[in-house]
């Protein structure tokens, strides 16, 4: 099967890893620990790229793994840890063609919300305008890449959720492409910030429901707006 992908492709891939994992380390969207685990899917082959083990500040290249939907080894190897959480990223690749990307963290305001078992409500208004307009799930605990922890993210996994909480553990954050999960993992760690800060004001006010389309709509307005006009005849 490695013989069918294109190696730009794979190339492709593997620096949208490599560019992630930079972000969030310089973003500082990390746990103290620079812990986490970050894949790519490749488009037009059923298989996707995830990093091997090791901490997200210190990735290179040859750290990166290429695995089919199944979860089994193409090429590149992988530490026992990150062996654990391979199921972890293929069923949800499995589960939702739409997504492009998958990455893990343990932000910290976020986890602070998957240890308390606590969704993090669509209340800032950046949530809304990355399509999150649903509180963030959390999935019950399993241990670490366990069937059972598998089994409790797809029980919580919507045909449009882009995060689950995984409880007493961290976060997992998807959408169609490497560079969206990068942007939606900053936006849920400023939400889970706010929002916590909010509880000592008192307790955060929800979007009423009937304005969450216009917010919609006028961000829609405004990036068809923005599109260059397509040349004449």
């Amino acid at each position: 099967m490695a013989d069918t992908i294109d190696a730009r492709a794979l190339e492709t891939a593997e620096e949208g890893v490599l560019a992630a994992a930079r972000a969030l380390v310089e973003g500082r969207a990390l746990s103290l620990s620079q812990h986490g685990n970050i894949s790519a899917r490749i488009p037009g082959a059923s298989a996707f790229v995830l990093t091997g083990g090791g901490t997200l500040d210190r990735l290179e290249r040859h750290d990166l793994a290429l695995l089919d939907l199944d979860g089994q080894g193409l090429r590149g190897s992988l530490t026992p840890t990150a062996r654990e959480i391979i199921q972890m990223h293929a069923a949800i690749y499995r589960a939702r063609e739409d997504v492009g990307a998958i990455i893990h963290t343990h932000s910290p305001h976020i986890t602070a919300f998957a240890i308390a078992g606590r969704p993090i409500p669509p209340v800032y208004e950046a949530m809304i305008r990355f399509d999150v307009t649903e509180p963030v799930p959390v999935a019950a605990y399993g241990p670490r890449g366990s069937e059972r922890s598998v089994r409790n993210i797809l029980d919580v996994l919507g045909p449009k959720t882009k995060a689950v909480l995984l409880a007493n553990h961290g976060v997992l954050v998807f959408d169609r492409d490497i560079e969206s999960a990068v942007r939606l993992v900053f936006v849920l760690e400023e939400a889970a910030q706010f929002t916590l800060k909010a509880d000592l004001l008192g307790g955060a006010r929800e979007i009423p429901q009937d304005l969450i389309g216009e917010a919609l709509h006028r961000r829609d307005t405004f990036a068809q707006a923005a599109q260059p006009e397509e040349a004449g005849p």
